[in-house]
């Protein structure tokens, strides 16, 4: 059987996407730390795992098919992620108090987690009132919604594996120091 495209499958698929594409935010701030040496603050660390958190919530909906219940967990990943966000924008807001890191199109790493954590509350209010999605229809989705799903949570367990051994090796036994000179 092929499967069914119904609102259900869309939703799904949509889901797994945006996971990935969450989850490539949190390469993106790897690939700043290895390739250009700049080694994440303890902030940083945890905006990553809001962001892994969101996509985690984004991935059970992939799997299993949406419900309030994994949208709560995305959102509260977001929650969770806008606040360590603002918390270091408001470090680094008065002028003349340096920022951490370099500008990436104009902006700070963390503050485009605030803007891409601030658009994943929007796009996750905005799905959820599609309602059809949260009806259970007993079709079978299309092979690709699997596919993705499977994929999405692949990256997931890895980028959640990589997360906890690099912050274990930067911040060893103690607290992660406040202004980290040296990339693993």
């Amino acid at each position: 059987m092929t499967g069914t495209w119904d609102t259900r499958s869309v939703v799904r698929l949509f889901n797994g996407v945006g996971a990935l594409v969450v989850f490539s935010v949190v390469f993106g701030a790897y690939g700043i730390q290895f390739i250009f040496l700049e080694p994440p603050c303890p902030l940083c660390l945890l905006i990553r795992i809001g962001m892994i958190a969101t996509g985690f919530g984004l991935v059970l909906n992939a799997l299993f098919g949406p419900r309030p219940l994994h949208y709560g967990f995305a959102l509260l990943g977001c929650v969770f992620g806008v606040i360590v966000s603002l918390r270091n924008i408001a470090l680094h807001i008065v002028p003349g108090t340096g920022s951490y890191g370099d500008a990436v199109f104009g902006f700070h790493l963390y503050t485009w987690a605030f803007l891409v954590f601030m658009a994943m509350i929007i796009a996750i209010a905005v799905v959820m009132f599609f309602q059809r999605q949260f009806d259970e229809t007993g079709e079978d989705a299309p092979k690709i919604v699997n596919v993705v799903a499977v994929i999405a949570l692949s990256v997931g367990i890895f980028l959640a594996a990589a997360n906890a051994f690099t912050t274990a090796v930067e911040c060893e036994l103690g607290p992660c120091p406040d202004n980290p000179t040296r990339v693993l």
